[in-house]
């Protein structure tokens, strides 16, 4: 008699054959469980744009800006993205207005910069497909460091 463990390993071999998850799939999964710093705030999504429209399957299209809210409790961060040849340029806002590092992080990779005496900041060319941010005080003690909820750009 077969045992589970047999079953479940044939069903595994022929699903990779068959249909191997492809390798944009595999980064994302990995990136997603890359979580560096777990004394981090999770800030949530709480208002996306793309909720309000009929878009298309993907995320946005056509350079039609999105707007998306992400609130920790101690930070809430605005950010608006449009999309551009592949890519999407992010422009956001820390409130309360706070010296930080900001971070888009993407399973292609980090892209950073600081924000300006308003809180506002800048990102051009992070890749199209699942990011989040992170903010990291400039100064000690001002907030913790907070990281955003994946969302698909």
């Amino acid at each position: 008699m077969i045992g589970e463990e047999e079953v479940l390993s044939s069903l595994r071999d022929i699903a990779g054959r068959r249909d191997p998850v492809p390798p944009n799939v595999l980064a994302a999964a990995r990136a997603s469980l890359a979580w560096r710093d777990p004394d981090a705030a999770l800030a949530a999504l709480t208002r996306d744009s793309l909720d309000r429209l009929i878009a298309v399957r993907g995320g946005i299209r056509g350079g039609t800006p999105r707007v998306l809210t992400f609130f920790s409790g101690a930070l809430t961060i605005d950010v608006q993205v449009t999309a551009r040849a592949g890519a999407v340029d992010v422009v956001g806002e820390l409130a309360p207005v706070v010296a930080a590092r900001v971070v888009v992080e993407s399973p292609a990779g980090s892209h950073e910069t600081a924000a300006d005496d308003e809180g506002r900041f800048r990102i051009e060319g992070v890749a199209a497909g699942p990011v989040r941010l992170r903010c990291e005080p400039a100064v000690e003690g001002t907030f913790v460091p907070v990281r955003t909820e994946w969302v698909q750009l």
